[in-house]
C-alpha cells in the first residue's frame, strides 16, 4: 500500500518515487537474507510473476499524453509515459517482491491464524482454512480426472472429436466435481460432529499475543516506511 501510495502520487518526482521504493525494495532483500531465504530462488519466483501486471508498465509510454520523445509512424513514446511506467513498474516489482517474502516464510495456516489478532471472527478464520485446503484437493481431483481422459484418448486439441462431444465432456466433469465436493463437504461435517465439533467453541479463540520481537520487527518496519515517506517528499 505504501508502495502504491509513494509510486502514483503525481506530486513527487520521478527521481524521488525512484529513490523511495528502492529503499523498500532494499529492505525486502534485507528481510529475505535475514530469512535465510534463497536469493535466486526469490528474484526467480519475482520473475515469473511479474509478467502479470509488468506488461501493462511496459505498454504506458505508447498511451500517456505529453511531450512526445519517439515517434514512429501512428506510434508515439512520452516522457510522461516512460515516467509513469517506470513508476508503475516499481510498484509491481516492490509489491510482488512483498508477497513472495510472506508467503516464503509464513505457512499459510499461520497466516490464516494470525487473523485472530486482528480480532476476525473464528468462523471466517476456520471457512478461510478450510477453502484453502480444499483448493489444493479439488486441483488433484481434477487433475486425475483429466489425467484418466488421457488415458482413454481424449482430449480437447483433437480435431477428430466434436466440438459438441467436448463441451458435453466439460460439462459432465465439471458436474461430476460439484457433486464430489459437496458430498465430501458432508461427510468431513459430520465427521467434525461426531469428534465433538461445536460452532460456540470458535467464540473463545483467543488471538496470539504479540511478543517483544514482533513489536520490534514493526517498529523497525514502520521507521523505514517513514525514511522512504521522507525521502520521496
Amino acid at each position: 500500500m505504501v508502495a502504491v501510495f509513494l509510486g502514483r502520487s503525481e506530486e513527487i518526482e520521478l527521481k524521488s518515487k525512484m529513490l523511495s521504493l528502492a529503499l523498500l525494495q532494499a529492505y525486502i532483500v534485507l528481510l529475505a537474507l535475514l530469512a535465510k531465504l534463497d536469493l535466486r530462488f526469490f528474484f526467480l519466483r519475482v520473475a515469473l510473476i511479474l509478467p502479470f501486471g509488468g506488461s501493462i508498465a511496459l505498454l504506458r509510454p505508447f498511451f500517456e499524453p505529453g511531450e512526445v520523445i519517439f515517434s514512429f509512424y501512428v506510434i508515439n513514446v512520452t516522457r510522461e509515459g516512460v515516467a509513469a511506467g517506470a513508476a508503475l513498474l516499481a510498484i509491481i516489482v516492490v509489491s510482488v517482491s512483498a508477497v513472495v517474502l510472506l508467503s516464503s516464510t509464513t505457512r499459510m495456516q499461520a497466516l490464516i491464524a494470525s487473523l485472530r489478532s486482528f480480532r476476525v471472527p473464528g468462523e471466517v478464520v476456520l471457512i478461510l482454512g478450510m477453502t484453502l485446503r480444499f483448493i489444493f484437493l479439488y486441483m488433484r481431483s481434477f487433475q486425475e480426472v483429466v489425467q484418466a481422459q488421457r488415458n482413454r484418448a481424449f482430449s480437447l486439441r483433437s480435431k477428430r472429436v466434436k466440438r459438441s462431444h467436448v463441451l458435453r465432456v466439460l460439462a459432465y466433469t465439471a458436474a461430476m466435481i460439484f457433486i464430489r465436493a459437496y458430498k465430501q463437504g458432508q461427510a468431513i461435517y459430520q465427521a467434525m460432529l461426531s469428534r465433538g465439533y461445536n460452532p460456540e467453541v470458535l467464540r473463545s479463540w483467543q488471538a496470539k499475543k504479540l511478543r517483544g520481537q514482533d513489536y520490534l520487527f514493526a517498529c523497525v518496519s514502520l521507521a523505514v516506511v517513514a525514511l522512504a515517506a521522507w525521502v520521496a517528499f
